[in-house]
């Protein structure tokens, strides 16, 4: 009787153990955005930092997406909205090693903004990141205003309302 009670209790403490830390590692609203710099598809540095004060769209994905892609074409819309320079949009692939997948994608869908190559899927793992794609805004406090797992035209519309609502308050 007195092994099974420790037993209980180890699995117990363990539990509690466990679970708190993954919590701390989960990402929410309110949160300050985690910094991070990466480089992008045309060979350039995108530091997250010096877009303080601007609305950030950001959009974890790969290229075996297929659900992904339909949110990349729809982001250009965004990257050309009234107030682009208060607003930036970035797709953070994250599998830049499928080089030639990678490059056909943003010819195909004329990608326009900033892709960033997330090498070994660090940022992928600081944002802890569970699914693909997974659509994170940052307000102009570098403050994270909003997180969407997957796409469909309900997340669609929340995208949409977010960002204009960031820009023009």
């Amino acid at each position: 009787m007195r092994y099974s009670y420790r037993f209980f209790i180890v699995c117990i403490c363990f539990a509690l153990i466990s679970g708190c830390s993954s919590y701390e590692d989960q990402l929410s609203t309110g949160d300050t955005a985690r910094d991070f710099r990466l480089n992008t598809h045309g060979r350039e540095r995108f530091y997250l930092n010096q877009h303080k004060g601007k609305v950030v769209v950001l959009v974890f994905w790969a290229t075996w997406c297929v659900i992904c892609k339909n949110e990349l074409i729809e982001l250009k819309s965004y990257s050309r909205m009234v107030k682009e320079k208060e607003l930036v949009v970035a797709g953070i692939c994250t599998d830049p090693e499928n080089n030639n997948n990678l490059h056909e994608i943003i010819k195909n869908l004329e990608i326009d903004y900033p892709t960033l190559l997330d090498k070994g899927a660090e940022v992928y793992s600081k944002y802890n990141i569970k699914a693909l794609p997974t659509t994170i805004i940052i307000d102009r406090e570098s403050r994270v205003s909003f997180i969407r797992e997957g796409y469909n035209p309900t997340i669609k519309k929340q995208i949409k309302s977010r960002v204009e609502n960031l820009l023009y308050q």
